[in-house]
């Protein structure tokens, strides 16, 4: 587990370095609006997802070190075990469901530091409100960091990565 002491800037360079940042306005969507695209997501979009980094992205995936374990899981339309699919810019927040507004990554400690640093920025914040908040902007596609704890099916519990992080990104490939 992660040590909690350390700022979520902190930690979010030391897992994700890579990761550019940017400032923009953050407004918060209505219920009914953000349950609507849940829902989709949920039901269908998520796997369509899947199976299309499968289908387009598959050798990518394989020289960026998912196992056939984890293709195995995304032929089914499943998300392999100990990854999430994260959405870019946030549901909440006027993104989307669209393929370029989708990453597959690590759930830890790739996807908590994500949410580890924006979700203190938004609290307070009600529907209709808006504040500026700074978050981090993953590439769509895939993420999926290089070196020998990103082979292991399970989570890796280093504070910072052997080595920089690779994307197999979806460039243009949107829904």
């Amino acid at each position: 587990m992660s040590d909690r002491s350390e700022s979520p800037r902190r930690q979010l360079a030391a897992v994700l370095p890579d990761i550019p940042v940017v400032e923009m306005v953050y407004t918060r969507r209505s219920q009914a609006e953000r349950a609507a695209l849940r829902e989709a997501f949920d039901t269908e979009e998520r796997q369509a997802f899947l199976r299309h980094l499968l289908t387009e992205r598959s050798a990518e995936l394989r020289a960026r070190g998912f196992t056939e374990r984890n293709l195995e899981s995304l032929r089914f339309g499943k998300v392999p075990h100990g990854y999430n699919v994260h959405h870019i810019k946030p549901l909440d927040d006027g993104g989307d469901n669209g393929f370029d507004n989708l990453v597959l990554m690590r759930a830890h400690p790739d996807h908590e530091a994500i949410h580890r640093y924006l979700d203190p920025q938004l609290k307070g914040l009600e529907r209709g409100q808006s504040r500026t908040v700074r978050l981090p902007m993953p590439e769509a596609g895939a993420y999926r960091r290089s070196g020998p704890e990103a082979m292991r099916d399970e989570p890796s519990h280093s504070r910072a990565p052997a080595r920089p992080a690779r994307w197999a990104g979806l460039e243009g490939q949107g829904r």
